[in-house]
Order: structure tokens, then sequence, then C-alpha cells
């Protein structure tokens, strides 16, 4: 039977539940222990009948073995339940990504007991995020001076050694892009000042698909404290989430886009000319063609194993690991592709014989001029260095995947032959991202269907 202490105070009222459940092996009372206060104006018979009433929840939840009384925050039990998916061997990629909510999710409701976390509090919270100024990452630093002035007769290297950045990133601000919030501190500190920037996109909230991943790992961690009966139920399940947001068309090319471009590389050195002609022919990932090693093309098929993918973490560096769903594909190149590919072959191995003792043989297609691996970043640069020479508008290795999918589905390949190739964990994927290409393809159906039967029979 729980017994029940009123405590009067400065702080107001408030009430004290303990629970006695037996003795230990040492004939030590095992006792648990609550404490209660309104949280609204009530009076003395409301806060004695809502007291009773959690009073036996309390004691139902200790006698059905629930940890009702643990006094853990949801800071200390996330880094325990992080700790759990580091140890069953999540993807190092995932575990940085969770990591990074954790801390936001912590700024909020860190600091509340796991006991207490209630459906309200996490409705509260997404809604927070919902709000202007939220998303963090879309918040820039813009030059608010001229650089190309300020670094005077310095190059970029030794400017950015006074600033304490990289040589690149001073070549940027010096054509006014735009840099993180970050590096726009350590520039401003190194250099002793506070105007050489302007903050853009504070006014940015967070979109109902990034809310809901937040979501999901707040409903990770509460669900392996009901796994462990820390809790009775899960209050994220409970919580009330923004509405999903539309499934976005997938950006992509045009055919003719893409055929600019290709006469475009024909100019381009052979190993960019390779590199985006792997990126447009095979609807690879980014990780996946820095990744690619000479072992995994068979040149004799016209084939490339993709079952490899090449990260970059700031805390860990490049390094190798599995590709996004773990599969293992095999992809066709197109003739043309696979003679280039060749070509680059053979260009590469009289490099790595001028080299000499200075190659080091890591076996990967594309890699620094010493042969080590490149951070997969690195094609972004290369891809964005060549639409700037020719004039074409920016675009994302990502893109070239999308417009490979569009084309193809376009068409008239089945989705299951794209979904294969494109290494998706199921067609549903392939179906959400690409239904504007599929119903392309349906046109395209239904005028052949026109042409070859119903016009041919009125003719």
């Amino acid at each position: 039977m729980a017994s029940i202490r009123k405590i009067e105070g400065k702080g107001g009222v408030s009430y004290k539940i303990t629970v006695s459940m037996g003795r230990d092996a040492q004939d030590k009372q095992i006792r648990h222990f609550k404490t209660w206060k309104p949280d609204k104006p009530m009076t003395a018979r409301q806060m004695e009948k809502e007291v009773q009433r959690i009073a036996y929840e309390f004691e139902r939840e200790i006698t059905l073995g629930f940890q009702a009384d643990n006094r853990q925050t949801f800071a200390q039990y996330s880094a325990y339940v992080y700790g759990l998916q580091e140890q069953r061997g999540d993807k190092p990629q995932t575990l940085h990504r969770v990591k990074r909510q954790m801390a936001r999710i912590n700024e909020h409701i860190g600091h509340m007991k796991l006991a207490d976390i209630r459906p309200q509090h996490l409705t509260a919270l997404y809604k927070k995020l919902s709000e202007p100024g939220q998303n963090h990452w879309r918040v820039y630093a813009v030059p608010a001076v001229d650089f190309n002035e300020l670094r005077g007769t310095d190059n970029y290297n030794e400017f950015a050694e006074k600033c304490g950045v990289y040589g690149r990133l001073i070549a940027n601000l010096c054509r006014g892009q735009q840099i993180t919030r970050k590096n726009a501190a350590i520039i401003e500190k190194n250099l002793g000042r506070k105007d050489l920037f302007k903050i853009v996109g504070n006014d940015a909230p967070l979109s109902p698909g990034t809310i809901r991943d937040y979501h999901s790992v707040i409903c990770a961690v509460l669900a392996q404290a009901v796994r462990e009966m820390i809790l009775p139920y899960n209050p994220a399940e409970r919580a009330t989430l923004p509405p999903k947001s539309r499934v976005r068309p997938s950006e992509s090319l045009q055919p003719d886009q893409v055929q600019e471009m290709l006469e475009a590389l024909e100019a381009e050195p052979l190993d960019v000319c390779t590199m985006l002609t792997l990126f447009i022919t095979t609807g690879c990932r980014r990780g996946e063609i820095m990744g690619l090693r000479w072992e995994k093309v068979d040149f004799a098929t016209g084939q490339l194993k993709i079952d490899r993918c090449l990260h970059y973490l700031p805390d860990r560096g490049i390094f190798e690991g599995d590709t996004k769903t773990s599969n293992t594909r095999y992809i066709v190149l197109p003739k043309e592709t696979a003679a280039l590919l060749r070509k680059y072959w053979a260009w590469q191995a009289e490099r790595r014989l001028a080299m000499g003792d200075q190659w080091q043989n890591t076996g990967y297609v594309f890699t620094r001029a010493d042969g080590t691996a490149q951070n997969p970043n690195t094609a972004n640069l290369v891809i964005n260095q060549f639409c700037d020479r020719h004039g074409f508008p920016r675009v994302h290795p990502h893109t070239f995947r999308h417009t490979a999918a569009s084309i193809l589905l376009s068409n008239g390949i089945d989705v299951l032959t794209v979904s294969k190739m494109l290494g998706h964990a199921d067609t549903s994927t392939t179906l959400d991202t690409y239904g504007h290409a599929i119903e392309e393809a349906k046109r395209k159906a239904a005028e052949c269907i026109s042409d070859t039967i119903l016009r041919k029979k009125q003719a």
C-alpha cells in the first residue's frame, strides 16, 4: 500500500509518495519514492483525489516491475542507448548523424527525467522546431567586405594561414560565396575583426521531414526504456507530429543538357572526363564512384561490381564501408564508357610509373596524386569547377543519379530493373522518388498504342 505525505513549503503544496516492497537480502526495506506537485490550481479535494490516483498508478507500475522512479534524465539515457547502437555495429555515418541529432534534442529535453516526459512535451518540441530560425544548417555567413582586397598581396594559402582556415575556403570567399558560421567566427577571431560577415537564412524553420527524423531518434530512445521496463509506455508514440511533406520530384537534367555536358567533357582532362561520365551513365552514388577499385571493374564483360562505398567524417577522416543498403549489385557499362575507363586505366598506369616509390597502390580508380583515396566531397568540387568552366548551372553528383533513373523509366525500362541498378532496398523507393518519370513512360506507352494501332486504322 502506498503512503502519501503532504509537504507544505514556500514553493506551495507537494506530496511525497512512498511504496514499500518488502526487504532485500540484507534485510533492508525496499522503498520507492515519487514526488508530485500540482501543475495547475486545484482545490484541496481535487488535489487529494488526484494524488490518490497517481499513488495508485505508481504502486501498480512498481508491482509490474517498472522502474517508474528511475532518476535518469533523457540525456543520460540517450547516451546509454547510443552506446548500445555502437555495440551492435551501426554504420559510422548513422552514428555520426544520431549523435548530432541527440545533441540538438538534449538542448530541449535532455534535462528531463525519463519518467516525467509526456506526449505533450514532445509535441511542444516539434512545434518549436517548426518555428523560424530553427534550421541551423541553412544559416550561412556571407562576405560583408571584399576579401580580394582584404588579402592584399598574399596568395590564398598565405592568407588562409593567417585566418586559420584552408586556402580553398579563402578562394570561395574571394568569389563572394557563403561559408559556415563556424568558419566565419574562426576567421574573424584570427583577424581581430567583427565586421567581415553577415548572417543569412536565419529565419528558416526545420522541414517536417527533418523533424520526423528527430522524432525517430527520440522514439528509439524511449522504446529502449520501455523494453527495459523503465517506462510503462512510449510517449513518443502518442505525440503529435507535423504532417508528412509531399515527396518532391527529384531534380534531374534533360537529355539535351546531358548531351551538352558530354560534348563539353571531350575538352576536359581524362580523369575529369572519366569520373563525370561514370556519374552520368551508371546512376551510382557519390561514395560508390569514389570508392570504386580496379579489382571491381571487369573489362571482359564491361561490368562494375558495386559493393563498397567511400565515406568521410570529421572525427574519422576517409574510410571505406558498405553501400547505403549494404547490398551488392552489378552494373553493365555502355560500350563507350567501358572504352573510356580502359583508356583511363592506361593513363593512370603511366602516372603510377612516373611517381615511382611515391605512389601508394590503394587500388582506387580515382585517387590523389600519390595514389591515396580521395575525400568523396572532391567529386562535388570537380563537378562544380567543370560546370563553372563551361557555363552550366552547378549540379550535385546525385543529380546525375536522378537523371539516369528518370531517362530509363521515362523510356519504358521496368521499375525492378532500374531499382536494381540504383541499389534501392526495394522498388517502393524507386516508385516514390521517380513517380513523375513513370507517368511519362505511361504517356509514351499510350501514344505508342495510338500511333501503331488507332491512327493506322483511321488512315
